[in-house]
């Protein structure tokens, strides 16, 4: 544990829905430090994705500011927040976003290419993050192949490997069996001890 690495400070999310604003998230307050787990609880529509979507700059807030790991969202441009989702948030949506078409190996891969690290250092840092969620023996099969547990871990080598401060995943368990889903969780808490 040590200093904050995620800061919201009165933080407003509005969504139009005909002639009404939706409030969905209304001055929301809190600091996340670095290597701490935090788990968001809610009722389906409480605005948990939402916030994550916030946290990650996928959305923007309507009010308040959020700084991640020292950069203040609302002051970066597209491209800003794109460098900020390649290199220092890694988010994970419900449905993995993996792509089917790919091999493992370049599901895992497409954000070192992205950034433009060399071929040498993608395919020692992939293989790396593979052999650690245990999927090394998978490095050639198209993502559409596997189980859902093999998608979920898919998608966290992705977000690993370019050694994020921030990991947010949304509902990471929800669609997994009870033991994939343990596994998860403890791949996490592992996670935090470092690759």
């Amino acid at each position: 544990m040590g200093d904050v690495v995620v800061l919201l400070k009165d933080v407003w999310k509005t969504y139009d829905e005909g002639n009404n604003k939706i409030v969905v998230l209304r001055k929301i307050n809190a600091s996340l430090m670095r290597g701490e787990i935090v788990g968001i609880h809610g009722p389906s529509g409480s605005g948990k994705t939402t916030l994550l979507k916030l946290i990650a700059g996928l959305i923007r807030p309507d009010r308040g500011e959020i700084i991640v790991d020292g950069y203040n969202l609302n002051m970066l441009d597209d491209n800003g927040l794109a460098m900020i989702r390649n290199t220092v948030v890694s988010y994970i949506p419900q449905d993995y976003g993996v792509i089917d078409e790919f091999t493992v190996f370049e599901n895992v891969e497409l954000p070192m290419l992205i950034a433009g690290v060399g071929k040498e250092e993608r395919v020692r840092r992939v293989r790396e993050v593979l052999e650690y969620i245990g999927l090394h023996n998978k490095v050639n099969v198209k993502t559409k192949l596997l189980s859902g547990g093999e998608r979920q871990r898919v998608a966290i080598a992705r977000a690993l490997v370019m050694t994020p401060s921030v990991l947010l995943a949304d509902e990471p368990t929800a669609n997994l069996d009870w033991n994939t889903a343990l596994k998860v969780i403890e791949l996490f808490r592992n996670i935090r001890e470092g690759l």
